[in-house]
């Protein structure tokens, strides 16, 4: 571990995000600036149902005292109505449910408290940017399993340089056998994707269950965009099939449900062994949940099915104005805000400079595949719920023409 002189003079490591924040303010001043789409957002205002108090709100009283250090009880009352009735969970009570800090936190506590320094986790990829900082932050590491793309709809047609050609009858046994070492101890992965937009159906999740179970693997099953399946097939939570539950941290987030990024505000359900084992790092980091924050939680379950329902419209209109308006191949669009755009034929010999450059000329900024898995470097993830429809349009059209 460094010692204060080894940290001497050190600064913030930028990054490509820092980068393209940092040449969109510089055009902002100028009248310049693109279309900003590298950043998984919503255009969304936070939903006013989440500003409304409900009919006598005991829950709201007495925020000087410290609450409960697993979250206020009617928030995970009714999250435990939700997740029993919904996703199917075999939770025995609202005492399997922890809220945490965002969902970003609830991975941070899993793979804090029930991993072990230099524990592997397979790591189906593309993936969300922000799991491998967590991993790192616990000392964990993330192995890229180059997986998503051999579930897109059109996978036949994918070719990743140095990686199998997919197939129709694509196997998960066969695909993550090769990364599986004796460190190996969990696999993560999120449903619908990020940022690939491929959603994985019930047949493909048994799966990833059979393999963790012969393997004796935890699973990480992060379902942020549970809310928004665009494919006409059932939305299944992992931990619902048979064995799995006991291995499984299953994690939500306000942030993508809710379009309320700025709560901070998410949960898991485990077991509750597993339950109890993370508690202890959630109460050592902040103690407890943001409680204003929770009771805007327990109006947004109020009022779930009006909430969700409004932003999948507006999203779906959004989706629309991308594909209809993006002439170029992309991976698939099943799930989640996002398409996943080859841009290899474009990109072939830049670095991230020269990248950045062209999207920068051309009026809009998507965030390099790279970050999202070394075998998608060439890619790029085009976010079409940050702007409204028309905006989006213009976008697709500004990111055809780069």
């Amino acid at each position: 571990m460094p010692r204060p002189a080894d940290l001497r003079d050190h600064g913030f490591k930028a990054t490509i995000f820092n980068r393209i924040r940092e040449e969109i303010d510089a055009r902002s001043g100028s009248g310049e600036a693109p279309i900003a789409l590298h950043v998984g957002d919503t255009y969304s205002d936070l939903p006013p149902e989440l500003n409304q108090p409900l009919d006598a709100e005991p829950w709201n009283d007495r925020m000087s005292r410290y609450g409960e250090t697993q979250g206020e009880p009617e928030l995970r009352r009714r999250l435990f109505n939700k997740l029993t009735s919904i996703n199917k969970l075999p939770i025995d009570s609202e005492r399997d449910i922890q809220i945490t800090f965002g969902a970003t936190g609830g991975l941070f506590l899993a793979m804090t408290r029930l991993l072990e320094p230099g524990d592997e986790v397979l790591t189906l990829s593309p993936h969300w940017t922000i799991f491998k900082v967590v991993a790192s932050t616990a000392k964990v590491r993330a192995v890229e399993v180059p997986f998503f793309h051999h579930f897109a709809p059109q996978a036949q047609d994918i070719r990743l340089d140095g990686h199998p050609t997919p197939s129709a009858g694509a196997d998960v046994e066969q695909i993550l056998t090769p990364f599986l070492t004796d460190n190996t101890r969990a696999i993560y992965f999120n449903n619908p994707n990020n940022p690939s937009g491929v959603f994985l159906p019930l047949p493909i999740l048994e799966q990833i269950a059979a393999f963790a179970r012969k393997h004796d693997l935890w699973v990480l099953s992060d379902e942020a965009y549970e809310e928004y399946v665009w494919a006409q097939q059932p939305y299944v939570s992992i931990a619902s099939l048979p064995g799995m539950h006991e291995r499984t941290v299953s994690v939500f987030s306000a942030s993508k449900s809710y379009a309320a990024a700025g709560l901070r505000l998410g949960w898991i359900a485990a077991a509750p062994g597993p339950l109890a084992a993370m508690h202890p790092a959630h109460v050592g980091v902040g103690y407890e949940p943001n409680r204003p924050s929770q009771v805007q939680g327990i109006r947004a379950l109020a009022h779930h099915y009006v909430i969700t329902e409004r932003l999948r419209t507006a999203y779906l209109e959004c989706r629309s104005a991308a594909m209809e308006n993006l002439k170029r191949p992309y991976m698939a669009a099943d799930g989640s805000f996002y398409l996943f755009v080859d841009m290899r034929e474009t990109w072939d010999g830049l670095n991230d400079a020269q990248r950045l450059d062209r999207m920068l000329n051309a009026g809009v900024v998507v965030s390099p595949g790279g970050p999202f898995g070394a075998a998608y470097d060439g890619w790029a993830r085009f976010c079409y719920t940050a702007e409204p429809p028309e905006v989006i349009a213009e976008a697709a059209r500004r990111l055809t023409n780069v």
